[in-house]
């Protein structure tokens, strides 16, 4: 089908509706969104869930203590965020 040949992104503000439409699609999906304001345990297991299904996924600047507003803070938690996802925990 020729849906399959262009990236579909996957949006609900409910992780587990966003899960139920990566089952349901072929082909390279777009995940949005998951964030560390749910917990660096939470975010890893999103984090899987996203990986197995081979989407790529946007992150959210958002942390434990709220979304990122200086330039520090969004280095800070995007590094943080790209470092879990890439380790060895994902």
């Amino acid at each position: 089908p020729e849906i399959c040949k262009i990236p579909v992104v996957v949006d609900s503000s409910k992780f587990d509706v966003c899960i139920a439409g990566l089952e349901c699609l072929q082909g390279k999906c777009l995940f949005n969104s998951i964030s560390l304001k749910v917990g660096e345990e939470l975010f890893i297991k999103h984090a899987k869930l996203v990986k197995r299904y081979g989407a790529a996924v946007i992150v959210m600047a958002f942390d434990e203590e709220g979304q990122a507003a200086t330039c520090e803070d969004k280095v800070r938690i995007c590094k943080r965020a790209y470092d879990l996802i890439v380790g060895p925990k994902v």
